[in-house]
């Protein structure tokens, strides 16, 4: 049975016009809808930012937060979930999103005002909406809980071929074909930074805006933060944990895999460093699954004072000197607040649909919107209302 969202406004005029519905009928339907309205609107809202899902969902977010910026106020917690492009699955191609002239107006002014200027580029472009993040957190100024999940910072994963990576972009932009190599040995390369930029910038977005001295709204009044492990290597860039820790009212940090050294594979990389004369006044700590470098340990637990709480799980073989080393860093904490529980986390199976076959694929020219994309890559999902 259809939705009652989903019937046209004539459909739904014929309905209130019958005879049958009496004046008394029509003002109950409209006090009523009216009562819900206001109803739903004092609830909190817990939100599951898809990062790159093809139902634009993240997109269409943001473009209502521009008319009804006071919704991001109801806003209690963030989860981030990551759906990137997967280059042989046609149904993760998330299309080209396209602002409207106003909404582009809209978004430089608030760049402007929060200094989002790095970012601009990649929010007006319509490809990549992990760079939504920090816009978001412009508007939602009493956020409690952000969980980053484990991050997917290229925006196809696996990582295509050049040619690949070009044919998927010039679908879902709808232009058509338009690459031809200038030689024999023309990899497709250049072409493919053009199209998606940078192959891989390496650091999310969020990241950018953590040092800053006064943090972005969103993060003001954030009582927890999670972070999951990176995708490939399963590290995520050490260098800003300290800057997460140091968030004015955080309460609780969970780390899920090791924040590591940058290039940490590399040699004569710098150790995990946190900043001298400065303290985190977190209470609550959980490590789970990081294997620290010698030192590392020491320099985390000092980073602390006020923790009443420490969770350590899957942590190699220096278990005991965490414990040492965060008992002497934290006098409130007591042997009997330090456990070693490892909980999944909960894992969501998504339906990738079918292998893409080059040979039976046409190119999307004239499709504009989403249903269109479904049909075309046999898809039935469709996306309601955020």
């Amino acid at each position: 049975m259809a939705s009652i969202y989903s019937l046209p406004t004539e459909i739904l005029l014929q309905v209130f016009t019958d005879e049958a519905i009496t004046n008394t009928d029509l003002a109950r339907c409209a006090s009523t809808c009216k009562l819900f309205n206001d109803t739903t609107s004092q609830c909190k809202i817990n939100y599951i930012f898809e990062v790159d899902n093809p139902s634009h969902s993240a997109w269409k977010l943001i473009q209502h937060l521009l008319l009804y910026p006071k919704t991001g106020e109801r806003f209690q917690s963030i989860t981030v979930t990551w759906h990137r492009r997967v280059p042989r699955h046609p149904k993760t191609w998330a299309l080209q999103w396209n602002w409207k002239k106003g909404e582009e107006e809209e978004l430089d002014r608030l760049c402007k005002e929060w200094d989002l200027w790095d970012m601009l580029g990649d929010i007006c472009a319509g490809w990549n909406s992990e760079a939504l993040i920090p816009l978001l957190l412009c508007f939602t100024t009493k956020l409690e809980s952000l969980d980053y999940g484990g991050t997917v910072l290229p925006i196809m994963y696996p990582s295509p071929t050049a040619r690949e990576g070009i044919r998927i972009h010039e679908y879902c932009s709808g232009q058509g074909y338009r690459w031809q190599p200038k030689s024999d040995h023309d990899d497709g390369f250049d072409w493919f930074d053009e199209c998606w930029g940078t192959r891989d910038k390496g650091v999310s977005w969020f990241y950018s805006v953590l040092n800053r001295k006064t943090p972005l709204p969103g993060l003001s009044h954030l009582r927890k933060f999670t972070h999951g492990g990176c995708i490939n290597d399963n590290h995520w860039p050490g260098e800003y944990l300290s800057q997460i820790m140091l968030l004015p009212r955080l309460e609780e940090v969970v780390v899920v895999s090791k924040p590591s050294r940058i290039g940490n594979f590399r040699p004569n990389t710098p150790k995990l460093k946190f900043p001298t004369g400065k303290t985190s006044s977190i209470r609550k700590l959980k490590l789970i699954d990081c294997s620290f470098f010698e030192g590392e340990v020491e320099a985390l637990a000092k980073f602390t004072g006020s923790l009443t709480s420490l969770n350590h799980a899957l942590c190699g073989f220096r278990r005991k000197e965490i414990v040492d080393w965060f008992l002497r860093a934290n006098s409130s904490l007591t042997q009997d607040r330090i456990t070693s529980i490892f909980t999944p986390r909960p894992k969501y199976e998504e339906d990738l649909g079918p292998v893409d076959k080059d040979k039976y694929y046409k190119f999307r020219y004239d499709y504009s919107d989403t249903d269109a994309y479904n049909e075309s890559v046999g898809s039935s999902s469709s996306e309601g209302e955020w």
